[in-house]
């Protein structure tokens, strides 16, 4: 096993939440476990175990078939980052439990409404998936530093939508402990103390901005510390996953080929929830495979992904006949990253008149490439690309998820975060 420092676990006498004076067998204080990471900006990586090494060289094989096969296919490229963002973004939600039907996430994220700006007409585990995805897009396409402002920023769109937050909790380090499990004395897992959190964010600051460590291997260290250090009340786990994006597709030609990671972590939730307690304990070798891992399995089902979306592609130019930049195609191509559309939008995106605009859509419709959808954005009816919208759908059945144990919700959010 690789020599890597274990986290130090910090006994701490603390009040007990559930202390109940008349009950006499309620203590007053409790013992908790606190889990501290060490530094790991300056850290040398050890070698690693020869299996190990066969699972990073084949994580990388796949990453690379699949930068291979977007570059290939042409007719789709400028989509294939916000269709495989999006896939992965709603996995990265299915690990904390925030589902929504993905006809419902099109039309959400398409931002459709025309009435009051300020007012949702979606339910709440739609707009915070929904937000996953925004989010996530903006990460993986910004050149900007990695910083702590950079967390602070995404942490508020992410979780602006969760109405029992603080406001005060929103793009801020937490002012409190958090835990993974029924009650604190009895948790699984609990966060470095808050105090330290500051320091050991700038730690992992640092750490990101290395350019020696192999993109793999950076991406899985980074993600499993900053799921240790919990820096934040709630959305641990779905800020610690955008990191992975930032870290593992920020090298160069890769903005049009992310690789959907959170997927293959739903091979195995367990199993990444173990990985994480195995960093935590030192064992480097064991976290690094099973990301790794999880990094092939993420590859290979975007590969399928850019597949299905570029066979679509190629369908609607059978089913539609259009001149090259005309309306229509250029309609075509945007259902194929935002499978989510009005006659509003065409009209005003397009300088189309109404009945041009409703034609378009007819046309479309009479194709089978769109269809009414049920959802609306405010008082306008929405058509969705189903067959886009199916692709991904079709992508998530293909993960045989083993569920994560619902029974010991987090004294402080999600898988990892709580979000672990």
């Amino acid at each position: 096993m690789s020599q890597w420092p274990a986290a130090q676990l910090h006994s701490a006498t603390v009040e007990n939440e559930l202390w109940r004076s008349w009950d006499d067998e309620s203590p007053r204080t409790i013992t908790a476990a606190q889990t501290v990471p060490p530094l790991v900006a300056g850290l040398a990586i050890p070698a690693l175990e020869p299996a190990t090494g066969e699972a990073l060289a084949e994580a990388t094989r796949a990453v690379g078939d699949l930068r291979e096969h977007a570059a290939r296919t042409t007719g789709v490229l400028g989509h294939l980052s916000a269709v495989l963002i999006r896939a992965d973004a709603v996995a990265s939600s299915q690990i904390e439990h925030l589902t929504t039907s993905s006809e419902a996430l099109a039309v959400a994220l398409a931002d459709l409404r025309d009435d009051d700006p300020d007012r949702s007409p979606y339910p709440v585990a739609t707009e915070l998936v929904a937000a996953n995805v925004t989010v996530a897009l903006s990460a993986q396409r910004g050149t900007e530093d990695l910083t702590e402002d950079w967390f602070h920023r995404r942490h508020r769109s992410l979780l602006a939508a969760v109405p029992e937050l603080e406001r005060r909790h929103l793009g801020a380090w937490r002012d409190c402990a958090v835990w993974i499990g029924q009650t604190r004395q009895s948790a699984d897992f609990e966060g470095p103390p808050w105090d330290q959190v500051p320091v050991l964010m700038d730690d992992l600051v640092r750490f990101a901005a290395r350019s020696d460590v192999h993109p793999v291997v950076h991406a899985a260290i980074a993600h499993a510390q900053f799921e240790t250090i919990h820096p934040y009340v709630d959305g641990n786990g779905r800020i610690g996953r955008l990191l992975i994006h930032r870290l593992l597709d920020a090298r160069p030609a890769t903005a049009t080929a992310p690789v959907p990671v959170a997927h293959g972590l739903l091979h195995n939730p367990t199993g990444y929830v173990d990985g994480l307690s195995a960093y935590r304990n030192g064992d480097l070798d064991n976290w690094i495979a099973v990301f790794a891992t999880a990094v092939t399995d993420g590859a290979h089902a975007a590969v399928r992904l850019v597949n299905r979306i570029d066979g679509i592609a190629g369908d609607y130019r059978q089913r539609v006949r259009t001149r090259e930049g005309s309306a229509v195609s250029q309609i075509l191509d945007g259902l194929l990253g935002t499978p989510a559309i009005t006659a509003g939008e065409i009209q005003a995106a397009h300088k189309l008149t109404p009945g041009r605009a409703s034609q378009i859509l007819h046309q479309l419709a009479d194709a089978g490439i769109v269809r009414l959808s049920d959802h609306r954005a405010g008082r306008a009816r929405v058509w969705v690309a189903h067959e886009v919208i199916d692709a991904i759908d079709t992508i998530n059945a293909t993960i045989p998820r083993r569920l994560l144990d619902t029974s010991n919700p987090s004294g402080g959010g999600e898988i990892g975060s709580g979000d672990e």
